[in-house]
């Protein structure tokens, strides 16, 4: 196995992304000429390739939040120590190339914008340890286990993301705020089961965020107290909301201040257990679930499961 691989998401950023991309990998070729360089083909195939790669020294995803997830995923479910690897953790190193539509990840840990600074940062940044996030998922006779890095989302946020997928040229925050009001003319609040430590409540939702880091939705500042690598998930429950009441609100979760709001609750928590009565989205560092026949979810952090190189 190649000390350096490179996993290339081809349609990361949609058509923006292309040169960024382009870019990217230039230059990661002039600073890790040995290294080896593969694109995905499809959903699920980052995972694999992370999996394969477990005995490298350094994986570099380059690609958005979902490319970056999917590596997470492998990278968890194939460790391996290395010999004389001078990081305390088993298994790769990752290394992030933000060339995704939104990058939030790379916001929330230190990761620079700008992919050339990210290539350097590859190469020569420091290493920060990162919480991982374990999904369990179960219902309709089916069970799964997933992980995520940034943010899951249930409901109205996994709908805005499934909108955002239409658009093929717009990126980032504006990217969200455009789907978001598009969203808001099917708006429905699904009724959930809600458990973690001494707090319980059945009671229809907005939306539930479930945050490793600060920031998501291409900048929305959902949890903005949530440290990536303190051992727990923040999490975000808008309570049930009519489509002008959260129109009026959505520039508090830009900037942080919805957490005063009566309708919403933040909470704190190393594990967070979901269960709902209706169907519902669900998005995963902006990969959403389809098909989803889940009800029930599990989440468990991970306390510092992995380490990412950030500037």
């Amino acid at each position: 196995m190649p000390r350096v691989v490179a996993i290339v998401n081809p349609v990361a950023g949609k058509a923006p992304g292309a040169k960024l991309r382009a870019r990217a990998v230039e230059e990661l070729k002039r600073l890790f000429p040995d290294a080896e360089f593969i694109e995905t083909s499809g959903p699920g195939h980052a995972t694999a390739l992370a999996q394969s790669a477990v005995d490298a020294e350094l994986v570099i995803a380059v690609g958005g939040d979902g490319t970056v997830r999917e590596v997470v995923c492998g990278l968890m479910t194939a460790r391996s120590p290395i010999a004389n690897r001078q990081s305390p953790f088993a298994g790769p190193v990752l290394a992030v190339i933000p060339v995704g539509s939104c990058n939030d990840l790379p916001k929330n840990v230190g990761i620079p914008r700008d992919v050339i600074e990210a290539c350097r940062v590859a190469r020569d940044g420091k290493l920060r340890p990162i919480d991982v996030i374990r999904v369990e998922m179960s219902g309709a006779g089916h069970t799964q286990q997933t992980h995520f890095a940034n943010a899951a989302g249930f409901g109205f946020d996994a709908v805005v993301t499934t909108e955002a997928q239409k658009s093929k040229h717009l990126r980032g925050m504006l990217l969200y705020l455009v789907a978001i009001v598009r969203t808001l003319r099917h708006l429905e609040c699904p009724l959930v089961r809600i458990r973690t430590g001494d707090f319980g409540a059945e009671q229809r939702v907005l939306m539930i965020a479930a945050a490793n880091g600060r920031y998501y939705g291409g900048g929305l500042k959902v949890a903005p107290e949530a440290q990536p690598d303190d051992g727990f998930i923040d999490v975000c429950i808008g309570w049930e909301m009519g489509w002008w009441s959260t129109l009026k609100k959505l520039p508090r979760f830009v900037a942080g201040t919805h957490v005063t709001l009566k309708e919403v609750r933040m909470l704190r928590t190393p594990e967070l257990e979901l269960e709902f009565l209706e169907p519902v989205q669900v998005e995963l560092d902006g990969d959403v679930l389809s098909p989803q026949p889940f009800r029930r979810f599990l989440l468990t952090t991970l306390p510092r499961a992995t380490s990412i190189r950030v500037a």
